[in-house]
């Protein structure tokens, strides 16, 4: 099943006039707009003084303040409109994530103590009683990030964290949780990543991903491993291992598409905060209405004409 071309305009002018400005700008950087907005100063609005990225740039937890769930979502953007190691974004950034690590602790928390004070999702309240140790959610994926701009980080605390994430891939049991697969999934995906730590990923998301994947599509109108989450293009590491599934979620993603032209989330928080709900909502669906189209667009199933990706007309500002 294809989306029809009346379905992508619809879903464009959704984007278009109801996204945030950083998910218009980067559905600009991949579909070519006539008038793009430059995704790197549009990214640059949730990096905070610190270096660290917050403002709500993951919708559901409401902080200004930065933290590490918020700086890898950075990090991913970063990498994905081609932000260079010499950009003043991406020092700004890994000065921040040398400086995050909580050495008492052995991890980076995923969120500080100050998220309580904000509205937010529940599974994202501060858990004082949270054990030490490196965690894979978000530590694996931020040393991923680590690696990629390793030109402009510390080499001895690079170092370091990859050796404690490395202690844990050794004792890693074969269930894995679904975002510390999704934080492997970056990690095994990272060329810069040494290949013996990257193939250790690897292996743990080959053999975790099939297992952990909802294949029943009655599962994907809740919140669950999707097949489309796990792999998101056609080039994903785990694409080749889900064909089946990846077909059957391309086409219930094409007939889940809003009247508005949206694709909404499948969760919500459960009757907390319920006007900050409103507002995390409406930014979830521009944020997924890209990455749906994204997503179709990588395994084919846009229209052939006139949604081409093009060459942006701008480049990244650097400075």
């Amino acid at each position: 099943m294809m989306l029809s071309p009346e379905a992508f305009t619809h879903a464009r002018d959704y984007l278009r006039t109801q996204g945030r400005h950083l998910d218009q700008a980067i559905y600009c950087f991949h579909f070519g707009c006539t008038t793009p907005i430059d995704a790197r100063v549009a990214l640059g609005a949730f990096q905070n003084p610190d270096g660290g990225f917050g403002r709500a740039i993951e919708p559901d937890f409401r902080l200004p303040a930065s933290s590490a769930v918020a700086t890898a979502i950075g990090f991913e953007t970063m990498r994905e409109i081609g932000v260079l190691a010499d950009d003043r974004l991406v020092g700004a950034a890994i000065q921040w994530v040398q400086g995050a690590f909580d050495r008492s602790l052995g991890r980076w928390p995923a969120v500080p103590r100050a998220v309580n004070n904000w509205p937010h999702a529940p599974w994202w309240t501060w858990d004082a009683g949270a054990k030490a140790g490196f965690a894979l959610n978000p530590g694996a994926e931020l040393v991923a990030h680590l690696w990629h701009y390793n030109a402009v980080a510390d080499a001895d605390f690079l170092a370091d964290v990859t050796d404690r994430l490395e202690q844990v891939l050794d004792a890693l049991p074969a269930a894995v949780a679904m975002h510390d697969l999704l934080c492997l999934i970056h990690l095994a995906e990272t060329p810069a990543v040494p290949a013996v730590l990257r193939n250790k990923a690897a292996d743990h998301v080959r053999q975790a991903g099939p297992a952990i994947v909802a294949r029943d599509p009655s599962a994907w109108a809740g919140y669950a491993a999707k097949p489309l989450l796990l792999a998101p293009r056609a080039d994903s590491i785990l694409a080749p291992l889900l064909t089946d599934a990846l077909a059957a979620n391309l086409d219930y993603e094409i007939g889940r598409q809003g009247p508005d032209g949206a694709w909404g989330p499948n969760w919500n928080w459960g009757g907390t905060f319920p006007t900050a709900w409103q507002e995390a909502e409406h930014e979830w669906k521009g944020a997924l209405t890209l990455r749906t189209l994204l997503s179709l667009r990588s395994y084919g199933r846009l229209p052939p004409i006139g949604h081409e990706a093009v060459a942006p007309t701008y480049s990244l500002a650097y400075g």
